[in-house]
Parts: structure tokens; C-alpha cells; sequence
């Protein structure tokens, strides 16, 4: 199916919340890539990607999200994406919405044919406003483009989680259905690694700077291989080379956001 009919078969299938009154038609294609149009901003993929620092192999790609003003073309936060909607209706909405968007770029990246995993961020908020079936709604949507949960890996932060039963409950929820579950910029607190625990990630995204007082990178590391899970850094400034993650410890690199070379459009 060309891709212009298969994003109007996409939004004619979206269940749109009564309260989401920005959206219309929101996804439109162009030059053979997918945009999403919401509260008068543009909402675009990106894709970064994930290097194994042994072999230098891809593992993947991490989605990213650019929001430019439709009427200015100014650059917005894509954090400040998030504090628009109205409720939580809505907001779930637009955190499926995002990560669709990225599903649908995916389908088309070159770069994808290289192998590995889509990792797509979920926010905290949506984990929270679910009560239940966590993973189900996007399920049908993967299916729909013809993918299946086992070749997405969802990206979950710890900051702002306060109820901890419900995170675990949730993630439950997604691993049953095949996701694979990456958790983001963990520091090695105590907490932080009984938590981890429970939650057994197949990824955890160690930020440094967060580390607690008199912790170090390796032992933050060794303490996160022991729980099975590999360790996932983001390139610093595009500086760090694969060789220094790999002495560190560090199991897989993303690097730079790569380029999306334009495509005549479908």
C-alpha cells in the first residue's frame, strides 16, 4: 500500500479521545516520510543509532522527536510537546500518537535494513494513566503496519514514578505481549537497583552524572550486568568513541541522530 494511503487508512482508524480537540487528521505524509499536526506544531522522527561496542554492529535505532511551530517554524522543546495536553485522555493520546509516528517513519528508514530493535520512549504519565493492558492499544497499531511487539523495545523513565506497584504491574503487562523493556537514565542507588530487580530490563540507560556520591562507572556498570541487563550510554557531545565506551564497560553506544535523506515522496 503506498504510503499516502496507508497514513489516511492510519487516521481514519485512530481512536481520537472526546477532549482531543487539536487533533483533526493528524498524521500527513510528504517526501515519503510521516509528520504529525497538533496544537499548530509540527511533530517529526528522528533516529539515532544503537552500536554494539564490541563489533561496532547495529543494534538498532532509538526514536526521537522534533516539534517545530507551523507558523514560525521555531524550534519547541519536545519535552514541552508533552505539557500541552488538557488530561490524561489526551495526553495518552499524544504519547501513542508520537510513538506511531515514529513506527511509520521506521517502516521507510533505510538505515532499519541494518537489523535491531526500534526503541521507543513511553512517558511516565502514560504508564500512570493506564489502569490496565498496558501495550495492547499500540499492539494494534504495530500489527496494522506489520510489525509485532517482539522487534519494538520500549524505553521507560524511573523520574516522576511514585507508585512503584503500578510501574511494575505495567511493565508486566508489556513483557507478556513480547516488548522488550529498556529503563532510562538510571543512576546506581541503592533504590534505583532493587527496583531493577524486580523490573529485570533487558536495557539500562546509565547516565553518569547521575551517579550517587563516591560511586564510580564500573561499579554502577557490574552492578547492572548482574541483574542481566546491558548497559546502554549516549554518545557525549559526539565525542565518546566506541573504544571508550567499550573500556568503560558500556554494552551499546548511541550515537549521533543520523541523517534522514530525502525520498521522493509516495
Amino acid at each position: 500500500m503506498p504510503l499516502t494511503e496507508f497514513v489516511r487508512y492510519i487516521n481514519a482508524q485512530l481512536p481520537f479521545p472526546t477532549t482531543a480537540s487539536r487533533f483533526t487528521t493528524p498524521f500527513a505524509s510528504e517526501g515519503g516520510r510521516v509528520f504529525v499536526y497538533y496544537a499548530n506544531l509540527r511533530l517529526e522522527s528522528n533516529f539515532s543509532p544503537i552500536v554494539d561496542t564490541v563489533d561496532g554492529a547495529s543494534r538498532g535505532h532509538v526514536a526521537t522527536l522534533t516539534a517545530t511551530r507551523k507558523t514560525t517554524n521555531q524550534k519547541l522543546d519536545s519535552d514541552a510537546v508533552f505539557k500541552l495536553p488538557g488530561d490524561d485522555g489526551e495526553f495518552i493520546f499524544l504519547d501513542r500518537l508520537v510513538r506511531t509516528l515514529h513506527t511509520l517513519n521506521y517502516l521507510t528508514y533505510p538505515e532499519r535494513h541494518s537489523g535491531g530493535l526500534l526503541l521507543l520512549k513511553v512517558k511516565p504519565r502514560h504508564v500512570a494513566s493506564v489502569a490496565a493492558d498496558h501495550g495492547l492499544a499500540f499492539e494494534e497499531i504495530l500489527r496494522a503496519c506489520g510489525l509485532l511487539p517482539e522487534q519494538i523495545t520500549l524505553e521507560l523513565d524511573l523520574d516522576g514514578v511514585d507508585d512503584y506497584g503500578h510501574l511494575a504491574r505495567a511493565i508486566g503487562n508489556y513483557k507478556s505481549r513480547g516488548y522488550r523493556i529498556t529503563i532510562g537514565r538510571q543512576s546506581s542507588r541503592d533504590a534505583d537497583l532493587r527496583l531493577l530487580q524486580v523490573i529485570r530490563p533487558a536495557i539500562v540507560r546509565l547516565d553518569p552524572r547521575s551517579l550517587a556520591p563516591g560511586d564510580t562507572i564500573n561499579g554502577a556498570v557490574e552492578a547492572i550486568h548482574a541483574l542481566g541487563a546491558q548497559v546502554l550510554i549516549e554518545s557525549v557531545n559526539t565525542q565518546m568513541q566506541r573504544s571508550d565506551a567499550r573500556e568503560n564497560g558500556f554494552d551499546l553506544l548511541q550515537v549521533q541522530a543520523s541523517g534522514y535523506p530525502e525520498r521522493e515522496a509516495a
